[in-house]
């Protein structure tokens, strides 16, 4: 038998969330503990789950081992895991990428000597600059794996400008 049962972990877990915000109730507490099958592989989860972030554990570290002193608690980290929707985590900790006018200026310039008509690169262009920043990244990210992929021609241009750097 596995000392950290992940379904046990998460009935821990849910029985904990399901309390939150109270604490558990002695019944709840005793239940929750006994699915576990002994003292030291349950000292051990709580431990687990909590250097994970993912509760307070309750337990202190005393002469002879760890006591349960406090009740457990669930944290924010485990009611978006048991959740599993990315909590509020995910909505607070949104990276911005920003791009640099110079790359926005240097597709442009790829599109302004394009062999296309004046009407047609005027209208790309224009498009261009009502794109969302994701949508520069994504043509972006197009536009290095076309070049990735014809490497033999793009490596001429790479070479003249590490020189140049």
């Amino acid at each position: 038998m596995d000392k950290f049962d992940r379904p046990r972990q998460r009935l821990f877990l849910q029985g904990l969330y399901d309390a939150y915000p109270e604490e558990l109730t002695n019944e709840q507490l005793e239940e929750l503990l006994s699915s576990f099958p002994d003292e030291k592989v349950t000292t051990a989860n709580l431990l687990y789950l909590e250097k994970h972030g993912l509760i307070f554990s309750g337990l202190q570290e005393g002469a002879v081992g760890y006591h349960l002193v406090n009740r457990p608690a669930i944290t924010h980290k485990g009611i978006d895991f048991i959740r599993d929707d990315g909590g509020l985590g995910a909505i607070l900790n949104v990276q911005t990428v920003k791009f640099h006018d110079s790359t926005i200026t240097a597709l442009e310039d790829i599109i302004r000597v394009a062999n296309l008509p004046d009407e047609k690169k005027s209208g790309l262009i224009s498009k261009l600059r009502e794109l969302p920043s994701d949508a520069i990244k994504h043509l972006t990210l197009q536009l290095l794996t076309k070049g990735v992929l014809n490497l033999p021609a793009a490596l001429p241009i790479i070479e003249k400008f590490l020189r140049s750097v």
